[in-house]
């Protein structure tokens, strides 16, 4: 037998297929369209690592099969190239990130084509180029000159060590819990700055609204739900005694304002230096110094030890009128509600722990039968005056009515869901196209692109501020004889990721961020492949733009995204999350060069389920390749016959792959494909037609082997037009003869001896002949008296003896 040579037909058409236009997607087809979305990579310098194998192999496979189904496809790619690797590489090396990224870039662009990925490179984007950027910038400008760009101080992380604001997910905790940089390992505490920020929290409702119109899982919508975090409730004004000083606090369950025995306000709240009395003012600072370095993760966290430091001060309940203390504690966030809440130890478990440990009254204010404090459920009102034998439900209306008629609070929805912190003290990222001018208004930049200047210093100033700041002849402008400073941050690299599937729609467009004619045919993106680390950010964040995007009227559709799945996970051979330090993480690049792309493609979907959880084997890859190997030498056998049993075979197998295909379920697609050659006798000729429709079913999971096969067997030179992949895929004839026999295990005594072919509708008797007469199965009843016959019909013949 001849071995398939891979790298002979890789190196042949991994560029034909690019040159010859074989993926393009054509603006404005008479054919259904089908826009498939891959996240696009950061380009890191290394060329594909497992994860991007996970996201981009189903994905190509699913946009191939519809692409043979007859729709118009596209499947693009691009580069999500901003961001702090390649700064921090520059400060070390002097290299420009530009230099870097370009190389890595070419890197892991020649390790896509080397898979065979079906992408339009002519849609090709990277967020680092200037055309590109131009259109981050003018989209940002959209919300500055809507309001939903502010310029205001907020909580961030800053680490000191790299001078500049890091991104929750830039934070890590060593093994002290300490907070450190996940580049460089340097310590990172709270700090308050003046940043830019996207509102948002605006969009809150929307955004919750339009999971009702999306095809994602369940998980998916639940987790961007509880993370805008929507809480409908009531802010009640709390009076500082002896003071003209009042605190707003949010609340869900104003009828348990009877037992509220404690006001709690949040560390960063700017009323609790005011409120604080001189005896206690060293006191709090030393709190609130201790827990700067504190993430609001652990902050809320529902198993840690509570903690607080009493002010001095009391507050006025404005309902019952009684006097309770204030506290300041890192549960209470600045960013939710009003940075300020009510105590009821009686009715919340924080606020019971709370109460317990500062040994604060604990009032029970809903009636409790036969449940221990705290009881968190509605029910009825006891200890509430005039409201007492209401329910719940009653007295949340009638005391939020009573707060609002005498100027005590008002009904308030309230969202967990926080300003995005939107801009960076960094060289590489795109510059926010903002002027400062003397008189402290803020104006738009004029020309777009405003470009980074080439620069050779990447390190922020002494002082913490952004590079740019060192660079006077860029930052210092004259408008009409009006002086002022650019805007010297940078936007995150969340920026260029929050639209880029608009801009694959119209990459080559200088005149607009995208044609809304073509925006109006290909969106919605039809089916999103991602990872489950996005959930709660970039599809959140892109959801946003293109709402608001929706909502000025330069987008077509609110939601973004009709379909999204996130990607699976391979673990390490050893069944533990891929780590440097473990020593486990598997480069797939070696793999691909030892045993194929195609056999690589096959062994990723053939360990499991495209969403699921399972160990890296590379014994999978090996029996693809030896699958391969066979389907490569039936050439040799290939006749011009007409076979009934290949034509049922090959029927089945249309029939069976088109629904795996359909449903993404790509390991039973290697299985089918596994049995059809197996169903192949070996000295047997095979019908051109049956290997041929055989091919095109191959075709998505493995398009090497496919198209030189396709190529070879038609005796035909590679082209555009006769390209396999261009094919229309094989009809299932619902009129030919499904395969009436099927394989059949055989047991004896639980443990597997044979697999026999028997017709479905065998019966037990027929069927425990047929096991006499199998070699093995004979071999061991031979002088065996059989005990028990359990046959499942379809299913299993087991022998107990």
């Amino acid at each position: 037998m001849e071995n398939y040579n891979f790298k002979n037909t890789e190196e042949k058409y991994k560029n034909s297929w690019v040159d010859a236009k074989v993926y393009e997607a054509v603006d404005f087809s008479e054919k259904p369209k089908k826009y498939v979305l891959a996240e696009f990579p950061y380009p890191s310098g290394a060329a594909l690592h497992t994860g991007h194998m996970m996201r981009f192999t189903p994905s190509d496979i699913y946009s191939r099969f519809y692409r043979m189904k007859g729709y118009n496809v596209l499947f693009p790619m691009g580069w999500d190239a901003f961001g702090l690797p390649a700064e921090q590489y520059a400060i070390k090396t002097g290299i420009h990130p530009a230099e870097t990224t370009k190389k890595s870039i070419e890197t892991m662009k020649e390790s896509l084509l080397k898979m065979g990925f079906g992408i339009d490179w002519d849609r090709e984007i990277n967020t680092t180029d200037p055309k590109y950027y131009k259109w981050t910038q003018w989209l940002f400008l959209k919300f500055f000159e809507h309001g939903l760009a502010e310029y205001k101080e907020s909580p961030v992380w800053w680490c000191e060590g790299l001078k500049s604001v890091l991104a929750e997910e830039e934070v890590l905790t060593d093994k002290d819990g300490n907070k450190i940089s996940e580049r460089g390992s340097f310590p990172v505490v709270r700090k308050n700055l003046v940043q830019w920020v996207l509102k948002i929290p605006e969009y809150a409702e929307k955004l919750i609204n339009g999971l009702d119109s999306v095809d994602f899982p369940e998980a998916v919508k639940s987790a961007q739900r509880n993370w805008i975090g929507k809480s409908i409730g009531a802010e009640v004004l709390f009076s500082v005694k002896d003071t003209d000083k009042k605190i707003k606090i949010f609340t869900t369950r104003i009828d348990t304002i009877f037992g509220a025995s404690f006001l709690v306000v949040s560390p960063e709240n700017p009323i609790l230096d005011e409120i604080t009395k001189p005896e206690k003012k060293q006191e709090v600072a030393e709190y609130i110094e201790k827990i700067k370095s504190k993430s609001e993760f652990e902050r809320v966290e529902v198993n840690k030890d509570k903690s607080g430091v009493f002010t001095g001060s009391f507050a006025i309940n404005p309902i019952s009128k009684k006097e309770i203390p204030i506290y300041t504690a890192d549960f209470v966030l600045m960013t939710y509600g009003t940075g300020a809440i009510m105590g009821v130890p009686a009715h919340d478990e924080r606020d019971f722990e709370f109460a317990q440990k500062y040994n604060l009254e604990i009032v029970e204010v809903i009636k409790n039968e036969n449940k221990s404090l705290p009881n968190s459920e509605y029910g009825v009102l006891i200890n509430s005056d005039g409201y007492n034998n209401l329910t719940s439900e009653q007295a949340q209306e009638k005391l939020t009515t009573y707060a609002v008629q005498n100027n005590l609070g008002n009904a308030k929805v309230n969202y967990k869901l926080k300003d995005w912190l939107f801009s960076r003290q960094r060289y590489w990222g795109e510059p926010i196209p903002l002027i400062h001018l003397e008189d402290g208004t803020i104006v738009a930049e004029n020309n777009l692109p405003l470009v980074l200047p080439e620069v050779t210093d990447f390190s922020p100033a002494e002082d913490g501020s952004a590079p740019l700041s060192k660079y006077s002849d860029w930052v210092n402008v004259d408008l009409d004889g009006k002086k002022g400073k650019r805007e010297t941050n940078t936007m995150p690299n969340w920026a260029g990721s929050s639209w880029y599937f608009l801009r694959y729609i119209d990459p080559k467009n200088d005149n607009e961020f995208a044609s809304l004619e073509k925006l109006k045919y290909w969106m919605p993106v039809d089916n999103y492949f991602g990872g489950a680390e996005h959930t709660t950010m970039h599809l959140l964040y892109s959801r946003f733009w293109n709402q608001f995007f929706y909502d000025i009227g330069i987008v077509p559709t609110s939601e973004p995204y009709q379909w999204r799945m996130n990607g699976g996970l391979v673990l390490g051979p050893d069944g533990k999350k891929m780590s440097k330090s473990l020593g486990n993480v598997v480069d797939p690049i070696p793999v691909m060069e030892k045993y194929g792309a195609d056999a690589l493609r096959m062994g990723i979907c053939f360990m499991g389920p495209i969403d699921g959880i399972f160990p890296w084997n590379e014994n999978g890859v090996k029996a693809c390749l030896k699958v391969l190997n066979t389907i490569w030498n039936l050439k040799d056998r290939v006749s011009e016959i007409n076979s009934d049993s290949q034509n049922i075979f090959l029927n089945n197998l249309i029939k069976n792959i088109s629904e795996m295909y359909e449903n993404l379920r790509f390991n039973t697609a290697v299985s089918e494909i596994m049995i059809f050659v197996n169903n192949v006798k070996d000295d047997e000729k095979i019908s051109k037609k049956v290997y041929l429709d055989f091919l095109k079913c191959l075709a998505p999971l493995a398009p090497f082997i496919s198209e030189e096969l396709f190529q070879i067997v038609n005796n035909s030179q590679f082209s555009k037009e006769n390209s396999i992949h261009l094919q229309d895929f094989p009809k299932y004839n619902s009129d030919l003869e499904i395969d009436t026999e099927i394989n059949l295990p055989i047991q004896i005594n639980g443990k597997l001896i044979s697999v026999i072919k028997v017709k479905k509708d065998v019966s037990e008797n027929e069927v425990l002949e047929i096991a006499k007469g199998n070699e093995k199965v004979s071999k061991m009843l031979e002088n065996i008296q059989i005990k028990k016959v359990v046959f499942v019909p379809g299913k299993i013949l087991s022998l107990i003896i």
